[in-house]
């Protein structure tokens, strides 16, 4: 599920954000947020950038402090907004901001030809989707056409997907129909009894339960649907105690609400390796993981990337022409 990802590098941080706070992260002086473009003078790129973002940026180890520490970035200045909402978009639309942070998934990114700068040295967590079912629903046929599903989604196709929900207003079921026929995704085998698919109620997790149901109903279950909870709070001890068989999950956030000091990192397949004992515990399964990663990005306007000839963040420590 989507959150602003949480804090798990302890007193490094600390000390870091004490670091940050010396050097005036900050909204600038003049409080307008105006975006912060010059003359480069040889700088570094960012040293002339408004990066924009959720409140906590400046204590959190892939925001401001992972910026400094993996990529060397110092910015102009910081603009406190939302967790990769509107008010993020609005700044960056309006130029009150030069960098801003939102989910990799975002419709907000293609409606707006926003440029997600390529995480090229792995700050960020990965978050790729995947199925996690209860080890007694699960049989071949559930765990393959599962698969199949996974198979098909990338960042690409389910960022579309949530821009029809998100933007035009389309059902969450038919959306994925027209994934699912578009992409020939069918049931691998055939089955009976009851399922039950659970969803945290924004589009992009009802979607993704959407296709997990219809194609399991294709391979012959009956499937019931909770795709309106609240949170991974509620949905997680309802799959433990039964009431739900399968949900769409994110590995990393997964990882870190099983267990808190949990390694984590860019790489899917490691982390799948952390959960799937973790998950053993409570008698869950986890199945294979999508391409589709819905982590944390920043993005810039595309007049941005064009002007500085920018399309990683580690082109944003290189000088200013």
């Amino acid at each position: 599920m989507r959150i602003f990802r949480r804090n798990t590098h302890g007193a490094i941080l600390v000390v870091l954000a004490l670091v940050l706070a010396a050097c005036g992260s900050g909204v600038g002086d003049d409080g307008d947020g105006d975006s912060g473009g010059g003359n480069g003078g040889g700088e570094p790129i960012a040293s002339q950038f408004i990066l924009g973002g959720p409140p906590e940026c400046p204590e959190r180890p892939f925001c401001l402090p992972g910026l400094e520490e993996t990529y060397g970035l110092e910015f102009e200045s910081f603009q406190p907004l939302d967790v990769g909402g509107p008010q993020t978009v609005n700044a960056l639309k309006n130029e009150r901001i030069d960098v801003g942070l939102l989910f990799s998934t975002s419709s907000a990114i293609i409606a707006n030809d926003f440029v997600v700068l390529e995480d090229d040295q792995g700050l960020q967590q990965a978050e790729n989707i995947t199925p996690i079912v209860r080890e007694e629903a699960l049989d071949e046929t559930v765990e393959a056409s599962l698969n199949a599903v996974s198979a098909a989604l990338t960042t690409d196709n389910i960022t579309e997907l949530n821009g029809r929900v998100e933007i035009d207003g389309d059902d969450p079921a038919d959306v994925a129909a027209d994934f699912i026929e578009s992409e020939g995704i069918a049931p691998e085998g055939s089955g009976s009894g009851e399922l039950t698919v659970g969803a945290v109620s924004f589009a992009e997790n009802q979607i993704v339960a959407e296709m997990y149901a219809q194609v399991l109903e294709e391979a012959g279950f009956s499937v019931s649907r909770q795709i309106d909870l609240r949170s991974r709070e509620i949905l997680y001890p309802a799959i433990e105690s039964g009431e739900i068989d399968i949900a769409p999950e994110y590995v990393g956030t997964l990882s870190f609400f099983l267990e808190p000091e949990a390694e984590g990192g860019s790489d899917p397949e490691a982390i799948r390796s952390e959960l799937e004992p973790l998950l053993a515990e409570d008698g869950i399964a986890i199945l294979e993981i999508s391409d589709a990663n819905d982590t944390n990005a920043f993005v810039v306007r595309q007049e941005t990337a064009d002007e500085f000839g920018i399309s990683t963040l580690s082109d944003l420590a290189e000088p200013a022409e």
